[in-house]
């Protein structure tokens, strides 16, 4: 899957829990507080949300991340998934096609850097 099918996919399964859930995207930019052009971009798959807004939609409409982030058809296997469909949605790239264990390690790896990344800031910025 490549980047905008991505956030076409977002922008589909949003403009859907809005619809189930008889909301409008005004109402749902105050609750995870962005404007409403924001919501408006994601719907129409122009920008994806970033991790934390996910978790706050997925909370408030009740579903999973996966539900979210993932094509309908394929959010049946989401639950074993979650986390590494969350991270390949918000990065664009598709690491669907690696087993379990190659996805997680993949992850754990990502997220080892970017811990790397943020204490090597917090460092130079120490004082």
């Amino acid at each position: 899957m490549t980047s905008s099918q991505g956030k076409e996919i977002m922008g589909q399964n949003i403009k859907r829990l809005l619809k189930r859930n008889g909301m409008t995207a005004a109402k749902l930019s105050e609750v995870i507080g962005v404007s409403t052009a924001t919501i408006s971009d994601w719907c129409n798959g122009k920008t994806y949300p970033r991790i934390n807004k996910i978790e706050m939609m997925a909370d408030y409409f009740g579903v999973s991340k996966s539900e979210l982030v993932e094509d309908p058809d394929q959010v049946a296997n989401a639950a074993n998934s979650e986390e590494p469909a969350l991270m390949a949605a918000h990065w664009g790239v598709d690491i669907s096609g690696l087993p379990d264990e190659e996805r997680q390690r993949v992850v754990d790896r990502a997220k080892a850097y970017v811990e790397g990344l943020i204490a090597d800031y917090e460092d130079r910025n120490a004082k």
